[in-house]
């Protein structure tokens, strides 16, 4: 380990570690001036799980993971590809069905024409918060029912629709809502500010 890597590590352990880039619960706006020299802190906090390292999405993917206690540690690859069926899609990778739940890999798909690459830190992270929603979902289900749950998903438009308006809501209930305001799609901005002020988010 560097120097730089220790000094970080023992003030992660020191202070708690939420404490160096504030509670996320309580931050409305995620800006790269004040976010982007907290990397290397992220990627300590989240046990260097997204990767690649260096990739231009990867500062918003690891403050999106600190919004999801629960998936710390899994592992998250950023990928880019062509003719793919939506623009981002959180994959559940096929080897998970020989891996415990706790093992598990994601894959964060992404067109390599993506609008997310064009937006702002703020728009990114809600983005990616409703994608780590998917993951949460994945890692809290055994892989026979992951199996069905890809059948339906496909199949049935009712069922897609609903599952990522599900999505939408799991994010604002880990303190995603002010980010998912910019960028509501299954979410229209009316519903969501009316989740938030019933969950007291707002």
């Amino acid at each position: 380990m560097t120097l730089k890597g220790f000094i970080l590590s023992f003030a992660v352990v020191m202070t708690g570690g939420l404490e160096l880039i504030g509670q996320p619960d309580n931050i409305k706006y995620y800006d790269k001036e004040t976010f982007g020299p907290k990397l290397d802190t992220l990627r300590l906090l989240n046990g260097n799980a997204v990767t690649p390292q260096g990739d231009p999405l990867e500062l918003a993917v690891n403050i999106a993971l600190q919004h999801y206690p629960e998936l710390k540690g899994r592992d998250i690859r950023i990928k880019y590809k062509k003719n793919v069926r939506h623009p981002i899609t959180a994959s559940w990778a096929a080897g998970n069905v020989f891996r415990s739940r706790k093992k598990h890999k994601y894959v964060l798909l992404i067109a390599s024409n993506a609008f997310i690459k064009h937006i702002s830190l703020n728009d990114q992270v809600g983005v990616f918060g409703h994608e780590m929603a998917h993951f949460k979902y994945y890692s809290e289900h055994p892989s026979i029912h992951m199996l069905w749950w890809a059948a339906k998903y496909l199949t049935s438009k009712k069922f897609h629709y609903e599952f990522e308006r599900e999505a939408d809501r799991t994010a604002i209930d880990h303190g995603l809502g002010h980010q998912l305001l910019g960028i509501a799609f299954y979410l229209k901005r009316s519903e969501i500010e009316d989740y938030m002020k019933k969950s007291g988010a707002f």
